[in-house]
């Protein structure tokens, strides 16, 4: 196997220059050459002699040379190599434009192969700039003898790469050619024989799939569409089937475990939705019987529950908590945000009304309580503490039956009397080792938000490097100050930069580091930052941190030479700053799961906004049963939406001024938080990663257009990540009371905020947006029996920008929108899904729907203890890529 981890800097012709742009396509070693795989494909096996060419062809000729000449065209000023060969039945003259070197490297009375397209001008055929090869075989073929089939490979093409033949065509960079890497690769074909075959023999019958050496020499060598087509399905199903192996381990993991048995309380569901002021859809039916049946088993349920905007998901979940409660049980709900958990404490409380259920609302700065009716904030510390141990004691002692909160409800502070349903909402991920802190009242680690101690992954440890890790978070708040919330993970990274030249720290960027086992190199790591290289930064942009962001830092930190990372989640409410420390003695302790096995863990039922076509739902979320709502509720309009340009902007606003007069209220949502004054008169934009020709909206510039130009005499306010909770909390309560005519926002009202009154959206900068995303945007009017409008305002727009829009103008089902942006734009940009793996596949797609399935089919149920060599290879995978 050493010969396939060679370096390619040891192979022909590879310099230090041909080295470094290699490595920047990820070919380090000879392996990585061997799985680089083409994009695409060009036939040219077909060999005609020139007497049989015709117009349009894509073909390959061999024949000899009888002129060549390089001249400078008199109108362009550039240089063109005009040749003439023959193959004995005929003549054809070949052009090149700008490639001088050709008269030099083809000479009179040699014989090439030509492979080209054919084209017809005033002077007969040609090919231009066709590309060509030398015959090095002996044996002469006439004109008469090529044989039009194109599956023609004979021992005079035999040893061909750029023609005569099915030329494979691959993703380039800067200084390197097709003909380069067709050459790299032909040299290492050899070491094919050495690539070890990681699929049992009735795992690739079950599959239909070829080996995996032949797979990986069809790929680059093909001899006909059908080779290609074989290796394509093997070589796809591989990183697909890594990926459901990984799903399926997780999976079994969970199933292992033991969860309450809740029986169906056939008539008190039944009486519910009588009650209910509305008929359900069957949709709502059907994910309400999935999940009842799942709650009856005595297994672990871990169920995702996708629905579009206002599909009704929140009735499925109250059944579900109404049958576990009423089983004596308690339900977990969490949600992303302060503002949408209130709003599913509110739901909830109305919907459970006519059963007699403690519900509690219990955030960082909010505590109710359904049968108090208090709410205690912030503002009195001494009357909060005291409030949430009175809280801690109801909940303890069962009082409280569910418990709606944010990821707080994860605080060692709060433990549980009987939690058999663990209800979150927009956050996929939740394990067992999440669900078992929840019944032992503390999570594996707890996040620093802004203050708290740091802790290490598992127990307190001695603070190392306590002064530079004081002025790393200083550096981190800095940006959470100048920056805010809900950025992508890039903007963050950017901004922490920045800050740590002011604080003149040493750093490295993505520095490549190499992750070490037994002394041996099984892979490499890129972190966000290495600071004074002593520690680790990672930077993360999630709705909250989970178990397998912290083990996979700790596995980095195991296979380095660090001890310590800091891994900074900049979530929608705040700045969480985790310390992990790399403790060798940890190695010898038993797993905190293995401890606890005999527990009950709770049942999961994860819930999300966000339609996810259902191929790529089941790639990532592959350990997941799925439920989806696609039906909407019969009395539900749809949302009229319009492309707005700049010379209709006014006739928008005066539709908008109309609406506000009727009583109706509107959202504008701009792509830019923060601002800064320069002076008393000026005020920039503060940019840290978009270009001069993105002018972004910043909210509060809009908000000063809108209140002060535009609509003067209505009651404007703004809202942003910036703000504190309980201020933010504070302009959503006034905006759902109708103090406020129009409210200027940033994406902070993506998901779930439920304002009925609300029936227009004003969508600033719209190509800035993910079709997602605007349609989570569109979701948040429409809630009313009101018609409602969503406008999407832009400035400049390419034509792609344009076509995604007019799209989305037309098109209101969530799943269709989700299946364009999927197409057009990529997982990765969509759904920033890189931790799931999906950044790693070369070559597998999400249209490879059936292959998808098949992996799917394949890997559930898989008996890893008769197939050890399949779990190895998925903790290999693991370790080799970058899960971020």
């Amino acid at each position: 196997m050493n010969g396939l981890k060679t370096k390619v800097n040891k192979l022909n012709r590879i310099g230090k220059t041909l080295e470094k742009r290699l490595s920047r396509l990820g070919i380090v070693t000879v392996e990585d050459l061997l799985f680089y795989f083409p994009f695409r494909y060009e036939d040219y096996s077909e060999i005609l002699s020139i007497a049989k060419l015709q117009n349009g062809q894509e073909v390959t000729i061999r024949g000899k040379i009888e002129l060549i000449n390089a001249k400078r065209s008199s109108r362009q000023r550039k240089i063109v190599t005009e040749a003439l060969i023959s193959d004995g039945s005929d003549q054809l003259r070949l052009v090149w434009f700008g490639q001088p070197f050709i008269s030099k490297t083809l000479y009179v009375g040699e014989e090439f192969y030509f492979s080209g397209k054919v084209k017809s001008d005033m002077f007969g055929l040609q090919m231009v700039s066709p590309s060509y090869e030398r015959v090095k075989t002996s044996p002469a073929v006439t004109a008469s003898s090529q044989s039009t089939s194109p599956n023609r490979r004979g021992d005079e093409v035999a040893s061909t790469l750029h023609t005569a033949r099915i030329v494979p065509m691959y993703p380039l960079t800067a200084g390197i050619t097709q003909k380069q890497l067709r050459f790299l690769i032909s040299q290492v074909v050899h070491h094919i024989e050495e690539i070890e075959e990681w699929l049992p023999e009735d795992v690739r019958d079950v599959a239909d799939v070829m080996e995996l050496k032949e797979a990986i020499r069809s790929i680059h060598f093909p001899e006909n569409q059908q080779e290609i087509d074989y290796a394509l399905k093997r070589l796809k199903f591989d990183e697909l089937f890594i990926l459901q192996l990984r799903a399926e381990m997780l999976r079994q993991s969970i199933k292992v475990a033991k969860a309450p048995k809740i029986k169906f309380s056939g008539k008190a569901i039944q009486d519910f939705v009588a009650n209910l002021p509305f008929e359900l859809t069957k949709d709502q039916k059907v994910a309400s019987w999935e999940i009842i049946q799942d709650l009856e088993k005595g297994v672990p349920m871990n169920r995702l529950l996708e629905g579009d905007v206002g599909s009704g998901k929140t009735i499925v979940a109250a059944m579900a908590t109404l049958d576990t409660v009423l089983n004596n049980y308690q339900v977990a709900i969490m949600a992303p945000t302060e503002i949408l958990a209130k709003q599913h404490y509110e739901s909830f409380t109305s919907l459970l009304s006519n059963h007699d259920i403690g519900v509690c609302l219990l955030t960082r700065s909010m505590r109710f309580f359904n049968r108090d009716k208090i709410e205690i904030n912030r503002d009195n510390v001494e009357k909060e503490n005291l409030s949430l141990k009175k809280l801690s004691d109801k909940i303890v002692s069962g009082e409280i039956n569910v418990i709606i909160g944010t990821h707080a409800l994860l605080s060692d502070k709060i433990k549980f009397k009987d939690l058999a349903l663990v209800i979150v909402d927009e956050q996929h991920r939740f394990g067992v080792e999440q669900r078992a802190s929840l019944i032992r009242g503390q999570t594996q680690t707890e996040a620093d938000s802004c203050g708290n101690n740091d802790v290490d992954v598992g127990d307190k440890v001695e603070l190392l490097y306590e002064d530079l890790t004081y002025r790393i978070r200083k550096c981190l708040f800095a940006v959470r100050k100048n920056l805010g919330l809900g950025h992508k993970e890039i903007l963050y990274q950017n901004a922490l930069e920045a800050e740590f030249k002011k604080e003149k720290l040493v750093f490295e960027k993505e520095k490549t580091m190499s992750v070490m086992y037994d002394g041996k190199k099984i892979g490499v790591y890129r972190p966000d930052f290495v600071v004074e290289d002593k520690i680790i930064i990672e930077l993360k942009a999630l709705k909250f941190i989970g178990k397998n962001e912290k083990t996979q830092v700790w596995t980095y930190l195991k296979g380095s030479n660090y001890k310590l990372a800091l891994l900074a989640n900049f979530s929608p409410s705040d700045v969480e700053i985790e310390r992990i420390v790399y403790d060798e003695a940890r190695e010898n302790k038993k797993s905190a799961l293995s401890q606890r096995k005999s527990a009950l863990v709770p049942h999961f039922l994860s819930m999300t906004a966000t339609p996810i076509p259902r191929s790529f739902a089941l790639t990532i979320y592959g350990d997941l049963d799925l439920s989806i709502i696609k039906q909407m509720p019969k009395d539900r309009k749809v949302i009229k939406t319009r492309f707005v340009d700049d010379h209709n902007r006014q006739k928008a606003y005066d539709f908008i001024r109309e609406q506000v007069k009727q009583g109706r209220q509107v959202f504008v949502i701009c792509p830019l938080i923060e601002q800064k004054e320069k002076d008393e008169n000026e005020i920039e934009i503060i940019n840290y990663n978009f270009t001069g020709s993105q002018e972004k909206k910043s909210v509060l510039v809009e908000f000063e257009k809108l209140s002060k130009q535009i609509f003067p005499d209505l009651k404007v306010d703004y809202l942003h990540g910036k703000m504190r909770s309980n201020e933010k909390d504070e302009i959503m309560q006034d905006f759902a009371g109708g103090k406020i005519d129009i409210l200027v926002s940033t994406s902070v009202v993506e998901v779930g905020v439920n304002i009925p009154n609300a029936s227009v959206m004003i969508i600033e900068g719209a190509e800035n947006f993910g079709l997602a995303q605007l349609h989570q945007f569109r979701g948040r009017v429409g809630r009313s029996s009101y018609q409602s409008y969503c406008f999407l305002f832009t400035t400049k727009t390419s034509a792609k920008s344009k076509e995604r829009l007019e799209f989305f103008e037309k098109t209101s089902d969530g799943f269709a929108l989700a299946e364009y942006d999927l197409e057009v734009r990529g997982p990765g940009a969509v759904y920033g899904v890189a931790q799931s793996g999906m950044m790693n596949l070369k070559i597998a797609t999400m249209q490879d729907k059936e292959i998808i399935k098949l992996a799917r089919d394949v890997a559930r149920g898989m008996d890893f203890n008769k197939y050890p060599s399949l779990k190895k290879k998925v903790g290999e995978w693991e370790k080799s890529v970058h899960l971020e």
